[in-house]
């Protein structure tokens, strides 16, 4: 990984070929005439940008047991993904693109047991894939879903890495989320020798915390890999002060359709996987550059094309251009690119709202109504604040938001009222229910701080209950 990292345009170059040259009887590439494809700049110039949408029908067809369409290799799975408030998309895995997720996560795991050698003392908990999930498969009868998280991390390891499991990989497989969530707790309480914990959210790991009858103890928690940036920030934060022993190292950005970066001892932020996937960034006025052309600072949204018959993907994802390691970019994960609010014109973003919210205490989620009248309503944790306390939260974050000139200007003209404080009973439970029932990945599950209209509508139903 790090003699890529030196010469990621050899790397990139060299990795857009194996595709190219796997893939060029496809139908697809057929179409863009992958065959007479020699570099990166003849690749951008014949094959336009997509969005998943744009491939739907094609991978509607290979769900039905259609062959040859985005890819040569055959389709061992589909795994479904979504925005933050859910959706419907299959992803194609084939085994050169589960290839490709251990050339991203293997370096990480080696780079974590050198610079973190007491993750090894003991157990280990993942959480990885969606739990109290059915087994389904398509119409033409490719499973939907991988049946083991080991999995990810080949057969030479899956073995290893279960023997290691705090909590056995056939809990993942109870038929409803209450019994998950109540043999997960039961096995993690008595883990003693708990050393090492993988979590996507750190909302999920702080959910089971509350939800155990007694203080959890570990003492030789040594790290916990989770994300970190963006609204899981102030979560990430509280997880640090309730474990206070365990270092908290950021999760790099792996979506269900491909790893984008993986943390580093040493790094300031997440590495580009240059070995993993092909990388493009978009600029918010619409141009296109290469990894080695971004700029430190800015900020892009994410393009990338990889061996599973995603080509030049938009990922809807942003990030932000931390720094350098070798000659490769260090990416800090901002949001999704188009979540946000625009009930009377103010055009609020998820990351602006995330920066607004930032300084507030415990749960803080942003939650827009259209009915009786457009509103905002700030959900908060009754457990972690006071009557008063939410109050003094909802004016702060109403003077934050007043800084877009869009929503000052509809408080102004009485549009919007004040931002109304809401006090309820275990708020990360309730967005966490809502996502798996929605069916989303627990990879999936961003902790936004803003949520749209209609999911908001359904997180305050759930909250009333």
């Amino acid at each position: 990984l790090i003699e890529s990292l030196k010469r990621p345009d050899e790397e990139q170059s060299r990795l857009l070929q194996q595709i190219v040259e796997r893939n060029r009887d496809t139908e697809f590439g057929r179409r863009y005439g992958f065959r007479s494809i020699s570099s990166i700049d003849d690749y951008r110039q014949r094959v336009p940008l997509h969005d998943y949408e744009d491939l739907r029908p094609d991978i509607e067809r290979m769900m039905a047991g259609a062959t040859g369409v985005l890819v040569a290799d055959d389709v061992r799975l589909f795994e479904t993904t979504g925005g933050s408030a859910g959706g419907g998309k299959y992803i194609p895995f084939t085994d050169s693109f589960l290839e490709a997720i251990r050339r991203a996560v293997l370096p990480w795991l080696d780079d974590l047991v050198t610079s973190r050698p007491g993750i090894m003392a003991g157990k280990a908990y993942w959480a990885i894939s969606p739990a109290a999930r059915e087994e389904s498969r398509t119409s033409g009868g490719t499973p939907i879903g991988i049946a083991n998280d080991a999995y990810y991390f080949g057969a030479d390891l899956a073995e290893s890495i279960g023997e290691t499991l705090a909590v056995p990989a056939t809990v993942a497989s109870k038929r409803s989320l209450a019994g998950w969530r109540s043999e997960t707790l039961h096995y993690l309480s008595q883990c003693r020798d708990l050393s090492f914990i993988s979590v996507w959210s750190p909302t999920f790991l702080l959910q089971l915390l509350d939800a155990s009858p007694e203080p959890i103890v570990w003492p030789i928690l040594d790290t916990i890999s989770c994300w970190c940036s963006s609204s899981s920030e102030r979560y990430a934060a509280e997880l640090a002060n309730r474990l206070p022993d365990a270092r908290i190292q950021g999760k790099g950005l792996l979506a269900t359709e491909g790893v984008v970066t993986v943390p580093l001892d040493d790094a300031c932020a997440p590495v580009l996987a240059v070995g993993s996937s092909i990388y493009e960034f978009e600029t918010d006025n619409g141009d296109v550059v290469l990894p080695w052309d971004l700029e430190t600072g800015q900020v892009y949204r994410v393009v990338m094309t990889t061996g599973a018959g995603l080509y030049r993907y938009q990922l809807g994802d942003r990030v932000r251009v931390a720094g350098w390691y070798e000659a490769s970019p260090c990416l800090e994960f901002v949001g999704r690119h188009g979540a946000g609010t625009d009930l009377c014109g103010e055009k609020l973003t998820e990351e602006f709202v995330a920066a607004a919210l930032g300084d507030l205490p415990g749960f803080a989620f942003l939650v827009p109504l259209t009915k009786p009248r457009p509103a905002y309503l700030l959900m908060l944790d009754e457990a972690i604040v006071t009557s008063n306390e939410a109050s003094s939260a909802a004016a702060a974050a109403d003077i934050k938001l007043m800084e877009n000139p869009q929503y000052r200007y509809a408080r102004d003209i009485g549009q919007l009222p004040r931002i109304e404080p809401r006090r309820i009973a275990d708020p990360i439970g309730t967005y966490m229910d809502i996502c798996m029932l929605s069916g989303q990945r627990l990879g999936d599950i961003k902790p936004a701080a803003l949520a749209n209209a209609e999911w908001g509508e359904r997180f305050l139903e759930s909250a009333r209950h």
